[in-house]
């Protein structure tokens, strides 16, 4: 997970908005999706979301990058990958907008999402320890179905399984 420090405020999330889905990066935007928003209107909808729930103060999203190795995974497949982690991992509870960038070596994923649940106002939490309890599970199984690289829970280091 990309970790924007403490001070992610909305101007740091319209910034990271723009970038991520940037035309240039995302095949003038084939490669842009999102879930529970628009992509075009997402940093509209979660600032919209945030004054209904009175939590417009401090951090304002969050940006996962999820990085495949290099000539490994087709732009269309990390798409279809990313599309089913934020499914299983963000569910129906935050505004998530999820590209794929291909402008280098390695295709990779950026997801930005709301803060704030529109389902019940409540802040996502992220504590040391989540992205080895929580997240890498979720993207190991899914490069497994896709006979991708994963990476070892337990030490960090990348191996290949089918």
């Amino acid at each position: 997970m990309k970790d924007s420090g403490n001070s992610f405020h909305a101007r740091h999330l319209k910034r990271a908005l723009d970038y991520v889905m940037n035309p240039e990066k995302t095949q003038r935007g084939r490669l842009v999706g999102a879930i529970n928003c628009q992509a075009d209107m997402a940093f509209e909808q979660m600032i919209d979301t945030k004054k209904q729930f009175g939590k417009t103060d401090k951090r304002q999203g969050y940006h996962i990058i999820l990085s495949f190795k290099e000539d490994e995974v087709e732009p269309d497949r990390a798409f279809e990958i990313t599309q089913k982690f934020v499914a299983e991992y963000l569910g129906d509870a935050y505004e998530v907008v999820f590209v794929v960038h291909d402008n280098t070596d390695h295709v990779h994923s950026h997801i930005v999402f709301n803060s704030v649940s529109f389902v019940d106002g409540k802040k996502y939490r992220y504590e040391k320890g989540d992205w080895a309890k929580y997240i890498q599970p979720i993207t190991n199984k899914l490069c497994q179905e896709y006979g991708l690289s994963i990476i070892d829970v337990e030490d960090g280091s990348k191996e290949k399984q089918h």
